[in-house]
Order: C-alpha cells, then sequence, then structure tokens
C-alpha cells in the first residue's frame, strides 16, 4: 500500500519527521483539502476575516513575548527526585530537570516555578538567541510554586505585565514554554475558571495548609512538561498568569492547566526585592471552607443567599481579635472587595503587608458593621526570617539532604522515616563558621541538643538561639564522622 509523506520543520532547526498514512485516493485527498466548496471555487474572504484577524493576534502576541521565554535546565549531582508543590501531578523522568521562564527585568530577573529548580546544585538558561547563562536563586514562595531567578546580564528583551485581576472566564490566553524539551512552542486557549483551587494538601505540615494560598487561572490551553514557569498571554502579548501545573493524572496535558496569576506572582518579586524575604499580611482566622444553605439555617443567618465567609474560631492575641473580630462573624468584603469563598478572603490578606489597615464589612447578629484590622506577621514567618538571617551572619548556606544521599545515611545517622536532614552547601570563607571549620557537605545533625529533622525546624531552631551566647552544633562528614563546633550567635 502506498503512503503519503509531508515533511514539517520544527522550531528553525534542519530536523525533519513525516507524518504517513495511508493512501486514500488523490479523488477523496482533493475533495478533503477542498471542503464543501465546488471544484475551483475560493472561500469569500470576507468569512475568513474574524479568523484571520485572531491568527494576526496570536502571532503579534507571540512574537512580542518570546524573546523574553527562557529554557531552564536543572541539574543536581545526586539527581534526587524533583520537589514537586501537593497539587502538581508527577512529571515523566525524562522531563524533571526542564522547565520554562519569564524574564521580568533587563537586569536579568526571570520568574518560573520552585519545583522546576527545587533542590538544584546547577540551573542553565538558555534565550530565545541561544546565550546560555547560570542562573541563582534569589528566592520563592512553595505555596504557590513561585521562584525568582537572576543571571548576571543586561539589556535582556522583557515581558509587558498586564491586570490579572481584570481577567474573566471566556477571555482567550496563550502559552509559551519549552514542553517536551522541543523548542519554543505556542498554544492558545481560554479562561476556563479563576480563584480555582488545587488541592494543596502537605501531609507533613498541617500548619502549612491552615496557611496555603489557592487562586489559580484554569485555562484548556495545552500545557505539557517543560511549559512550567513559562508565560500565560492576553491576546496582547500581556502575562496574565505563571503556567504552573497540568490538570491532570498522567503528567501529560488532558484537560486543563493552571497558571499563578501575575499579580500574585509579582507580589513574591516585590517582598524578594524590598525584604529579601516573602512577606505576608496575617489576620489569625480559622474560616469555614464555604457558605453554605446548611450552615445559613443552622446559624439563621439573614442571608439571601450564601455568601461571605463564616469566622469559626478567631486565635487570641492575633491582629483580628485586636480589630474586635469574633466567632460567628461573617466577612462580607475586605477593602470592598466582595469575599464568598475563604481561599478568595486567604489570598487579599496575603497579598498585604503586615502593619496594613484593612477594612472589613461583616454581619454580626445580623447587623452591618465596618471593622478596620491592622494586618500582622505570622510567627512561623517571622522565625524562619530570623533564622536565615543568623545563618547568613554566621556564614553559611544549607538545604535539605538530597533524597539518595539521606536514604545511604538514614541508618548511619539514626534518621526516621519522614525526616530530613540538613546539609551546608556553601561556608563563607571569611565567616564565623568558617572559623571554626565547618565545611560545604557538612550535615548538620544537632542544635544544642535540639535534634534536626527538616530544614524548616532547623531554620526555627537557630531562630530561638539566645544572641551572643555559643550554641553547639552538631554535624558529621564521611572522613571523620560525628564532630561538634561551639559557634556564638549573633546580635
Amino acid at each position: 500500500m502506498k503512503r503519503l509523506h509531508r515533511a514539517v520543520r520544527l522550531d528553525n532547526s534542519s530536523t525533519l519527521f513525516s507524518i504517513c498514512r495511508p493512501w486514500v485516493g488523490s479523488t477523496l485527498i482533493a475533495a478533503l483539502l477542498a471542503g464543501a466548496h465546488p471544484a475551483g471555487a475560493q472561500v469569500p474572504e470576507e468569512s475568513t476575516q474574524p479568523i484571520a484577524g485572531l491568527s494576526r493576534a496570536f502571532r503579534h502576541a507571540y512574537e512580542q513575548a518570546r524573546p523574553a521565554v527562557v529554557l531552564i535546565a536543572a541539574t543536581a549531582r545526586s539527581r534526587p527526585k524533583r520537589t514537586l508543590p501537593p497539587f502538581h501531578p508527577e512529571i515523566p523522568e525524562d522531563f524533571r530537570g526542564l522547565g520554562s521562564g519569564t524574564i521580568v527585568s533587563s537586569n536579568g530577573y526571570i520568574l518560573s516555578n520552585y519545583h522546576v529548580v527545587a533542590e538544584a546544585d546547577s540551573i542553565q538558561v538558555t534565550l530565545s538567541d541561544r546565550r546560555t547563562y547560570q542562573a541563582e536563586v534569589i528566592g520563592f514562595d512553595s505555596l504557590i510554586d513561585i521562584a525568582l531567578l537572576k543571571v548576571e546580564a543586561q539589556g535582556l528583551p522583557t515581558v509587558l505585565l498586564a491586570d490579572s485581576d481584570r481577567l474573566q472566564i471566556g477571555d482567550w490566553v496563550l502559552a509559551i514554554g519549552h514542553p517536551l524539551g522541543m523548542g519554543s512552542t505556542l498554544t492558545h486557549g481560554i479562561v476556563s475558571a479563576l480563584g480555582r483551587q488545587a488541592g494543596i494538601f502537605n501531609p507533613r505540615s498541617a500548619e502549612e495548609n491552615r496557611y496555603a494560598i489557592e487562586s489559580f487561572i484554569q485555562t484548556n490551553a495545552v500545557i505539557n512538561p517543560g511549559n512550567s514557569g513559562g508565560p500565560l498571554l492576553d491576546l496582547q502579548g500581556r502575562v496574565v498568569g505563571i503556567n504552573t501545573a497540568i490538570s491532570t493524572r498522567t503528567g501529560y496535558y488532558i484537560g486543563y492547566g493552571l497558571a499563578v496569576p501575575i499579580n500574585l506572582a509579582y507580589e513574591v518579586v516585590d517582598d524578594l526585592l524590598v525584604h529579601g524575604r516573602i512577606v505576608r499580611g496575617y489576620l489569625g482566622v480559622t474560616m469555614e471552607s464555604e457558605m453554605t444553605p446548611e450552615l445559613i439555617r443552622e446559624h439563621s443567618l439573614d442571608l439571601d443567599r450564601p455568601r461571605g465567609v463564616y469566622l469559626k474560631d478567631v486565635q487570641p492575641n492575633s491582629p483580628a481579635a485586636r480589630g474586635g473580630l469574633l466567632i460567628g462573624d461573617v466577612v462580607l468584603s475586605l477593602d470592598g472587595i466582595e469575599v464568598n469563598h475563604f481561599n478568595h478572603l486567604q489570598t487579599l490578606i496575603y497579598s498585604r503587608d503586615p502593619n496594613e489597615t484593612v477594612s472589613l464589612q461583616v454581619m454580626r447578629q445580623n447587623q452591618i458593621h465596618q471593622v478596620a484590622v491592622v494586618l500582622g506577621e505570622r510567627e512561623e514567618d517571622r522565625l524562619l526570617s530570623q533564622g536565615h538571617q543568623r545563618l547568613a551572619k554566621l556564614g553559611i548556606s544549607v538545604k535539605t539532604l538530597p533524597a539518595e544521599l539521606a536514604t545511604e545515611l538514614a541508618a548511619e545517622l539514626d534518621f526516621a522515616r519522614g525526616e530530613e536532614p540538613v546539609m551546608v552547601v556553601e561556608v563563607d570563607p571569611e565567616g564565623l563558621a568558617a572559623d571554626k571549620g565547618i565545611q560545604a557537605n557538612d550535615v548538620i545533625t544537632e542544635v544544642d541538643q535540639e535534634r534536626v529533622t527538616s530544614l524548616e525546624q532547623f531554620v526555627r531552631s537557630v531562630s530561638e538561639l539566645e544572641e551572643g551566647q555559643f550554641a553547639f552544633f552538631w554535624f558529621w562528614r564521611p572522613a571523620t564522622g560525628i564532630e561538634v563546633r561551639a559557634l556564638k550567635i549573633p546580635e
């Protein structure tokens, strides 16, 4: 049987492949190509103008944004299993080290996903003109899977940013990235949903689950492994989101993709550049997940429909308590923005800074009140920030021990299942830790008689040490085994 071959060129390379299908006869092929029109007839130009206009808009958006979309290749010496956010489906092994990035400043700042660069020892960024740079991670927010990278370069092409709060369901959107290692690719779709939850749940941290941010853009634009960190665009070529996950159980596209709204992602950039860390507003309440007819009847609420957010707990000495919020209050709006889901209210609070005053409209005993609350900062965030600052003053950088090494050392160091040892990755030769002989690749096992079980717990422990006093750091290294050093905690 004869076969029909069609050569297709990918990107601007010389690679060709053939699409082969059974030969079904020249008459039938001619009819298919002509569509429903008689032989020799042309489709009226006016009937194709709207589609041609949309195609031009797609091309313009792509051409405007493409120079600022980069390929990211993240590698680790021990090739640990890539850390994915809990809502992200498994990524096929071949594409675990690949992702995309979006240049947001001409001097080298790049937005991407945290899961693309988590645990990486080396990050290489390839620009659209094939220049390559080594990148460093400036910071990240794992709750929304966003990381900020930096390369040493000037005059880089950048993207334009839109106001993602103005997005509406049904808007056309375009996704650019490097899916499956194939090179720069454009796909299109519409906004399918806004404020979408993705089922974030960290089984090791109930505390983190209380503060999770879930406010994703859902789109049917095709997103595959490698798209992560690339931009989601509007028809003007402006960034409305950062592509982050595929709504699938296979790791490949079969339905919907999720993107972090650019307004939320840029909060991370602003915090990291202004404060050097993530700074989130904190209210101090526990909320019902949603208002239901049953909840309205149970509490005899004077609501014509399920709306607002019900407060089932107000933590003592929290900003909410100091501002006068009470258990049983129904929050209807924040600064004039109507809220109908706890996730939306949580996201609005996180987008504000500590010490900022917000105005809440609440219904209390079926009466409407305006309550002004001065937001605070979550104690956990404050302690982690203080711990990282102290480690920097001591002159050491740390990370979670790669999974393969942790497994090898678990028995020798008596680490229990689920515990995550901490490893020194860099030592400032002029710092206090270097003076005491601490070296890169040392595994820290204990601080002042407190066992190290995770990176977060270790940093928190360091933050709680007394300033100006000596603390004992226990660590393990292959050549000598367990050693101990006394370090004076900086003020």
